[in-house]
């Protein structure tokens, strides 16, 4: 696949007051946000792009649930191709894997169902508690209750998208990521793309994809395109108008423990309540729609505005002050004239070209080095950990893990961030995302009192986790944190002796 840009212009060419783009990013640094990367496309150019080093252009990021419509992409070219009817049976495709007995609600369930997210099901799977089962999960969704009639009760689920990506593939007979390969990405010159699998060779659907970020905003520009991309049909404008609007006005996000969301409680208050949902896309506000991944991963859509708008993220669950920055300084910039574009264009290239996500402040020597080198047994812990080393050079340490999968390093600099490639054990701490091998730009500092501080900034993923290593006593005290989770974001302390 070859790479192919997206048009560039300067904001105030395509209407866009560089002013509300100056105002978006010193709000977000204002409030402390953790944002990876942003870029704003209107009327046929990207007139905005700024990554937070240590990210970048073409560097991959996990989408996290915006993965949903992509999807539900390919289920519309087999609508298309009349292969697939929106009222397809979802037990029809799978009778080997249903129940004996087949419950009067699960036999109603439609392919249209999934898409909507009103299965029936009194509980929403998330990724993160299925990523880690290695039987069927087509057998695990068929066999969960079906409590209420589907078409009726919202409830999010990434079950319900992969049980979408398992009928794309018994349809065509390709991976869902495949088909979309074939039949819309290759036109589009992305980059390449990857897509996790589930048990059965099946793309997981409702996660798993990681692409750049100008993939993400190319996404969108299909969209906004209504399935037209340099003079070819990809998708019919019809399937993009339907999978676009509103299809559930009474759009309610349930209670979210880390591994499921449960229904909507009688307590339930308004701000729990969404704009509406389409076939996996959000409904927002002027008109627009997106793609949505926890931990803030967007891809926005405002036709009325002929924009679209792509984040990658590092954000808490429930921050909502990056969506309001939006609209109060983004939304109202565009089509709005500037008044002086060429000097706030000036201060715009300076402030983007500023962009980093804070370091590790302290020291790059300290003479305690000598005491942490060599390796650690560990005490029993829920994490699996049996050894812990650390092995010290002039301008970087090599750091050692063992534990029940096996031996894992990575190469951290004392004085510059170093990028190597790990394996390094993080699933607890990373919504149970667990790759077999990915990059990681490592930095350390030493404290005054000898306390070895490491940043591991996992840089195709949400996370960055934050490391504190100290002797006491003779005793090694390791402790392990994240920046977002889904669920604990800090790891209890591990503990261990000299070997």
């Amino acid at each position: 696949m070859t790479y192919v840009p997206l048009p560039r212009a300067l904001p105030h060419e395509r209407g866009v007051d560089p002013q509300g783009i100056v105002d978006f990013l010193s709000a977000v640094d204002s409030a402390g946000l953790e944002l990876h990367s942003f870029m704003l496309y209107r009327q046929g150019a990207v007139v905005a792009e700024a990554f937070w080093r240590p990210y970048s252009a073409r560097r991959r990021h996990v989408q996290h649930s915006a993965t949903k419509s992509w999807t539900a992409t390919a289920v519309g070219l087999l609508v298309d191709d009349g292969r697939l009817n929106l009222d397809d049976k979802v037990v029809s495709f799978f009778p080997e894997l249903c129940p004996v007995e087949i419950s009067e609600n699960l036999a109603a369930m439609t392919v249209e169902d999934l898409l909507t997210m009103r299965t029936g099901h009194p509980r929403g799977i998330s990724g993160g508690d299925w990523r880690n089962l290695k039987t069927s999960w087509v057998e695990a969704f068929l066999h969960e209750p079906v409590t209420v009639p589907p078409g009726k009760d919202f409830i999010y689920s990434s079950a319900s998208s992969f049980m979408l990506s398992a009928i794309v593939t018994r349809v065509s007979g390709q991976t869902l990521h495949a088909l979309l390969q074939e039949r819309v990405l290759d036109y589009l010159g992305m980059d390449g793309l990857e897509w996790d699998l589930a048990p059965g060779g099946f793309n997981s659907g409702g996660n798993g994809l990681s692409c750049t970020t100008e993939d993400s905003l190319k996404f969108g520009v299909l969209h906004l395109n209504r399935g037209q991309w340099q003079g070819r049909q990809l998708l019919s404008p019809q399937w993009i108008a339907d999978a676009t609007r509103n299809q559930v006005d009474d759009v309610w996000m349930g209670e979210f423990d880390g591994k499921q969301y449960l229904p909507r409680s009688k307590d339930s208050h308004t701000e729990s309540r969404q704009e509406g949902y389409g076939y996996q896309w959000w409904m927002t506000e002027h008109g627009g729609y997106y793609a949505s991944g926890v931990f803030g991963q967007y891809c926005m859509v405002l036709p009325d505005q002929d924009t679209v708008i792509a984040f990658t993220c590092g954000l808490r669950l429930g921050e909502k002050r990056l969506k309001a920055a939006i609209w109060e300084h983004l939304f109202p910039a565009l089509g709005r004239e500037a008044s002086e574009p060429h000097t706030i264009q000036t201060q715009l290239v300076g402030l983007i070209d500023a962009l980093r996500l804070p370091t590790l402040q302290g020291l790059s020597e300290s003479p305690h080095a000598a005491a942490l080198q060599g390796r650690f047994a560990v005490a029993p812990n829920e994490d699996g950990v049996l050894e812990l080393g650390f092995d010290f050079h002039d301008d970087y340490c090599d750091f050692t893990l063992i534990d029940h999968r096996g031996r894992h390093s990575l190469r951290v600099g004392l004085h510059q961030p170093i990028e190597s490639q790990t394996s390094l054990t993080g699933n607890y701490l990373h919504h149970q995302y667990q790759p077999e091998q990915t990059p990681v730009i490592a930095h350390a500092r030493w404290s005054a009192q000898g306390e070895l501080r490491m940043d591991w900034r996992f840089v195709e993923t949400t996370f960055g986790d934050h490391v504190c290593c100290r002797l006491e006593e003779g005793r090694l005290l390791f402790d392990r944190g994240v920046n977002t989770n889904a669920g604990s974001m800090q790891r209890p302390t591990l503990t261990g002796t000299r070997i």
